[in-house]
């Protein structure tokens, strides 16, 4: 197996749009594993499953040529076609980001001007998995209204808040790019090195994580009991009410959902095609790690209850406080998610395409 290193720096052409720029700019190396079988016929290598070669040959072809003039978006899974034409500066959109792979297949890739950047991109509009769920609200303390020994009872605490829900890992589909020839607009294979096709398949942000969930809210209290009066003073005396339960505490934030891992790009052509593959520039980094969510919010405290009124000798008695709120208020903030690992690079050469396409192989 034969490895090299792509350089780092990645020259744009003057006016690419600053989008561009910023997604092309490598954090890192890419690292190209490079397998020539060509000197053996009818052969894979364990990067070209046999179910996807046998699925690509037997797709029909999209159209017969496909212009790619702009940016034009593709959602099925196999994009096929005898000739499939580049613009200068266009770009090539895969948006099944659901299938576990995709395929962009055909006898020749033509540029019309190689030098120019033309693109392969995902679907740049997912830009993360979803945000969690909210965690459950606590069940609410109960109330009581009694009282014990003439003072009102305490209302009971509110329940914690669920927590919440992580962020969601969205994986991209392994790439396959799978060509015959390699053309410039005179109909002339393309020397390696001077072609200047980009891919990006930088992985998908993970979602973040859900807000923790709201606490209970503090049951309420009893009232306290009047006095007992006697004719000339107080039997017994008023009791106070009792105190609101306490606010249950919000539940933990999510964590935030993993990064995407960059996508896995398969490149497969003859071996002077599979040269020209080797120098394309490639952003599959791993995508960013979401947001972890925020701590839930406290419940409402529950309120104390009124204190024996007067009664003849027997004064009143002062209310009871209401609940108080717990310390620390909630179970914390989730963490953030990992950042996602990067994507592999694979250039295969084969003796012929005759797996991938029905007709008869181009020669060399």
């Amino acid at each position: 197996m034969n490895r090299f290193v792509l350089g780092a720096g990645l020259f744009l052409a003057s006016g690419y749009v600053l989008q561009a720029q910023e997604l092309l700019t490598d954090r890192g190396s890419s690292v190209v594993i490079k397998k020539d079988v060509s000197a053996h016929a009818n052969v894979l290598t364990p990067e070209i499953p046999k179910e996807v070669a046998d699925s690509i040959k037997t797709a029909p072809n999209i159209r017969n040529v496909i212009p790619i003039t702009g940016s034009e978006s593709f959602g099925q899974q196999i994009i096929k076609a005898d000739e499939i034409v580049f613009d200068a500066g266009s770009r090539l959109v895969f948006t099944n980001l659901k299938a576990p792979w995709i395929a962009i297949a055909a006898r020749r890739i033509k540029f019309r001007d190689p030098l120019s950047y033309s693109l392969i991109e995902r679907d740049m509009n997912v830009r993360s998995g979803s945000t969690g769920r909210m965690g459950n609200t606590g069940q609410r303390g109960a109330d009581d209204y009694g009282e014990t020994n003439r003072r009102g009872n305490d209302g009971h605490p509110g329940g914690t808040g669920g927590n919440g829900g992580t962020g969601e890992r969205l994986p991209l589909p392994t790439i396959y790019v799978v060509a015959e020839q390699l053309l410039d607009d005179q109909n002339q294979e393309i020397p390696a090195g001077l072609l200047n096709l980009a891919v990006l398949a930088r992985g998908i942000d993970g979602g973040a994580g859900g807000p923790g969930g709201r606490g209970g809210d503090g049951g309420h209290a009893g009232n306290g009991k009047e006095g007992a009066s006697g004719l000339f003073d107080c039997k017994e005396g008023p009791g106070p009410g009792g105190d609101g339960g306490m606010a249950g505490m919000g539940g933990r934030g999510g964590d935030g959902g993993s990064g995407g891992a960059g996508g896995t790009i398969v490149f497969v052509s003859l071996q002077r095609g599979a040269d020209t593959f080797s120098y394309s520039r490639v952003n599959n980094q791993g995508g960013l790690g979401g947001s972890g969510g925020r701590g839930g919010a406290p419940g409402t405290p529950g309120n104390g209850g009124g204190g024996a009124s007067r009664n003849g000798w027997c004064g009143p008695f002062g209310p009871g406080s209401p609940g108080g709120f717990p310390s620390p208020v909630n179970l914390g903030d989730g963490a953030i998610g990992a950042i996602g690992s990067k994507g592999e690079m694979y250039v295969i050469a084969l003796k012929d395409l005759s797996r991938f396409f029905a007709s008869a192989p181009v020669q060399n």
